[in-house]
């Protein structure tokens, strides 16, 4: 019986020993898991790193939802095809990246980004039309299709409160560019997606006052960017009109080289649209001509 307890005691120092054997190599083979998690969540960082990159750098027809589907206005098509205002009503027109009026930079139709100067052109009217509501006429520039209406009630300016309405157009010669008047009140009732035909008239600037000039810009449907760096896609409608268009302005001297700057001359001459003590629009406005439109940065038209 001694022998047989003394067996069974062995027994249970052997179970209990054979317990924390058991337990141990259990424990001594769950190392092999540490490094697999570490892996997993390396790839996943690199993975992440990754993606950002090619987020970084992936072609702008895709990026950011909340700009939309972009795509890039053709250079060179020419799909002006009517004179997009009464040319004996106009006394002058500001130059494409000049630097009148405010700020209006971004890309240019050639994809490069260019900063501080007016990408667009003002028209100011001669003065027997200035301060009218009613009188300067303006026409659609092609057959197209209203793609955007902004209404004067929606905007609030408050040294200008009658600046009336802006209305944009595409075209189907090029589906990536828009047409844009602003400062108008319509000649009918307009809404999106209505027809227009070319030269069909559209409206009338509002010239509140004598000061006041309208704008054309012609600019890409979508902006160009991500987020906090989203810009607009700008160029000048001089060089998308068509050869019987540009006859037209010819014959008060207007043409595509003299209603802009180069870009290297504004690189080289920037407008300080943010420093008023070096903005250069303002240098040019004297006692005979306090509005500045003589000066460089608009062409006269001779009438």
């Amino acid at each position: 019986m001694e022998e047989e307890t003394g067996t069974s005691a062995d027994k249970a120092a052997d179970v209990k020993s054979g317990a924390k054997q058991v337990r141990t190599p259990f424990l001594k083979r769950l190392w092999w898991i540490f490094p697999i998690i570490f892996m997993i969540f390396s790839g996943v960082g690199i993975a992440a790193f990754l993606g950002a990159q090619h987020d970084s750098g992936r072609d702008i027809k895709t990026f950011s939802k909340k700009v939309g589907e972009f795509g890039w206005p053709d250079p060179t098509a020419k799909y002006i095809t009517a004179v997009p205002v009464d040319l004996s009503q106009i006394q002058s027109i500001s130059k494409y990246r000049s630097c009148a009026g405010h700020n209006r930079d971004g890309y240019n139709f050639d994809r490069v980004l260019e900063l501080d100067r007016s990408m667009k052109h003002y028209f100011y009217p001669i003065p027997r039309f200035q301060g009218t509501m009613d009188k300067v006429k303006m026409f659609a520039p092609f057959d197209g299709t209203i793609v955007q209406i902004s209404w004067e009630k929606d905007k609030d300016i408050p040294q200008r409160p009658h600046h009336g309405n802006g209305i944009d157009f595409g075209t189907d010669k090029d589906p990536n560019v828009k047409f844009n008047f602003g400062h108008l009140y319509f000649a009918r009732d307009f809404k999106v997606g209505d027809k227009v035909k070319s030269g069909e008239l559209i409206g009338y600037a509002a010239l509140e006052s004598k000061i006041n000039d309208f704008d054309i810009d012609l600019g890409a449907r979508q902006y160009y960017g991500r987020d906090k760096d989203v810009k607009e896609v700008l160029g000048s409608a001089f060089d998308h009109m068509t050869d019987n268009v540009l006859a037209e302005f010819a014959k008060y001297g207007i043409t595509p080289d003299n209603t802009k700057f180069t870009k290297e001359y504004r690189d080289a001459n920037p407008c300080h649209f943010d420093d008023p003590d070096l903005y250069i629009d303002a240098k040019y406005k004297t006692e005979n001509d306090p509005t500045g439109r003589l000066g460089p940065d608009w062409v006269q038209l001779k009438h």
